[in-house]
């Protein structure tokens, strides 16, 4: 777990870091008060380099011409119209504009009713800025147009709000359920006055109608507010979407739809603007919506993420290593039930506690076991990918292999330690790195286990932790087939969107012993304890960056790829 400690010193160094540099501690405008430190929260502009260049398939070629498809014979495939087409460049320029706000508040004020009659409402606002700092576009060089470089550009910016309050909840019986609650912003005129001598603007105070009324000039700041009303008084926990902040978008081919030549462009692609994601949870009872109450939450959010990061890394390893994880485990006559460990107890989570090598051991002690060296190798590509039986190989080689005299006796001294001869690798070289993977296996430490595998494989000691890693990969993605997750949607989410879906079936599962079953198959020994963390706490973050495809039917989908909240209608 040191880890966990570095990833948490990483993100309060990092906040420690935005808040103590001068650069980012502007002098206040004029026109505007000067709030104390902490009370704004500086959001930088997204600078990520990715939604500057963009590939994909022109898919009215690829896909609508496919059936005219030829193989030339005197050129080269790749010159054919429909090979040409594909995983094309689409470079473009982005900007993005710094957000700093103050959390939720609420007032209460009079405003006309529908027999325009003045009552008394309560109406929920966000006080933000936003300020034009430019933004990037990818130059490509004239000596090599595939090099493309990041440059910065500055440009005036209109930017047009659109802000949604959503909330997706379940309330006890006999209330009911709330699985999703959405508040558009509101242009109320009536507020602007109010809020604005109750913030200390001094300055003009704009709504989501005056803010588009002229563009952002380079470097210009500009204050206003997005304002709700009628918001549900059950809601504890709460997300505000703020879209325009940025012109970065992103697509996706939509694998189900069929394109003729009569269909219009684009039919297949989905689109989603980038938006900026602010997480809130409040304290209090249903009746009241207090501002002092509404917290910014992180409880149990590096857990989330890290499961998240788990998930989608088991869901990229067939197209990164082109293993066949559930034939190659069936193959070695083992389910992912057969590779668990042990669980790691809440008190041992900090110590330098050595993950197992045990799922390791039992699968290099059935490859022993496959008498014909042919179908072995297949075996191996199919559990661990194309890596794996070079990793094996190497491994072997380096407990028999001839060595400089240093070397030789460093490795003897240990090979002699754990009763293995060098005849025993050269007769059966499998079942000798078993037995001395388990040695290795009954080390105390990550330090002491770390020098007796350099001990026994010199250099190549690093295969031991990869091959390890990449089998409980291959366990994890077992587990999540047969958890039946839509795994072409969950690997296009991100880790929270991940954590979520996974987090919905694993609950979905009402026996406790099978669920710690699969958090083990999943995360290995840490995962029923980082998992029992992850859920205690519903939890918030400050800020994400996220691309939500509107256009999903499927709700449920809508949230995976919404990064764990269903589109606003």
């Amino acid at each position: 777990m040191a880890g966990r400690r570095i990833l948490r010193g990483l993100a309060f160094a990092s906040v420690v870091a935005l808040a103590a540099a001068p650069e980012l501690r502007a002098a206040v405008p004029d026109g505007f008060r000067e709030l104390a430190p902490g009370v704004l929260t500086v959001i930088p502009p997204d600078v990520s380099t990715d939604d500057t260049i963009q590939r994909g398939d022109i898919l009215e070629i690829t896909r609508g011409l496919a059936d005219t498809a030829w193989t030339p014979k005197r050129d080269s495939v790749g010159g054919t119209l429909v090979e040409r087409a594909k995983d094309r460049i689409y470079p473009r320029d982005v900007w993005c504009l710094e957000f700093a706000y103050k959390p939720p508040r609420h007032i209460d004020i009079d405003l006309p009713g529908r027999d325009l009659t003045m009552r008394r409402k309560r109406v929920q606002y966000l006080l933000y800025r936003v300020k034009n700092t430019g933004g990037r576009r990818s130059a490509a060089p004239v000596a090599d147009p595939a090099a493309f470089a990041r440059e910065t550009y500055e440009g005036p910016v209109r930017f047009l709000p659109h802000f949604v309050l959503e909330s997706v909840e379940g309330l006890a019986h006999p209330e009911g359920s709330i699985h999703y609650r959405g508040y558009l912003d509101r242009v109320i005129p009536e507020a602007i006055e109010p809020i604005r001598r109750r913030e200390g603007v001094a300055g003009r105070l704009h709504d989501s109608a005056s803010m588009v009324e002229t563009e952002l000039a380079p470097g210009e700041e500009r204050w206003g507010v997005a304002v709700w009303t009628d918001i549900d008084p059950r809601i504890d926990f709460f997300s505000i979407f703020v879209r325009g902040l940025t012109n970065a978008v992103r697509w996706r081919s939509d694998p189900d739809v069929a394109i003729g030549a009569d269909e219009r462009p684009g039919v297949g692609t989905e689109h989603a603007l980038e938006s900026l994601r602010l997480d809130f949870w409040r304290h209090g009872d249903e009746v009241s919506f207090e501002e002092e109450e509404v917290s910014v939450g992180h409880a149990g959010l590096l857990e989330r993420m890290a499961i998240g990061v788990r998930v989608l890394e088991a869901l990229g390893r067939p197209t990164l290593t082109k293993a066949k994880a559930r034939e190659g485990l069936e193959q070695t006559g083992l389910s992912w039930r057969d590779l668990l460990v042990p669980a790691v107890p809440f008190e041992a989570l900090d110590r330098d506690v050595p993950h197992s090598l045990g799922p390791l051991v039992r699968v290099v002690e059935r490859l022993a076991a496959i008498k014909e060296p042919t179908a072995r190798g297949a075996v191996v590509r199919d559990l661990l990918g194309d890596h794996g039986i070079e990793w094996i190989e190497d491994l072997s080689r380096a407990l028999a292999a001839p060595v400089d005299d240093v070397r030789a006796a460093e490795r003897g001294a240990a090979l002699a330690r754990v009763g293995v001869t060098p005849d025993d690798l050269t007769a059966k070289p499998l079942d000798g790195l078993a037995r001395v993977i388990t040695a290795i296996d009954q080390k105390e430490s990550n330090a002491v286990r770390r020098a007796e595998a350099v001990a026994f494989f010199g250099a190549a000691a690093d295969r031991l932790e990869a091959l390890a890693k990449e089998l409980s990969l291959t366990r994890a993605l077992v587990v999540l087939d047969d958890l039946g997750l839509d795994q072409r949607r969950l690997a296009a989410a991100g880790p929270r969107a991940a954590f979520d879906a996974l987090a919905a079936a694993v609950d979905a599962e009402p026996d406790p012993a099978k669920r710690a079953r699969i958090l083990l198959g999943l995360l290995g020994a840490e995962g029923p304890t980082i998992y029992a963390t992850a859920t205690a706490v519903d939890e918030g973050i400050d800020h994400a960056w996220v691309f939500r495809y509107e256009i999903d039917e499927d709700p449920d989908q809508a949230a995976v790829a919404a990064g764990g909240r269903p589109a606003a209608e």
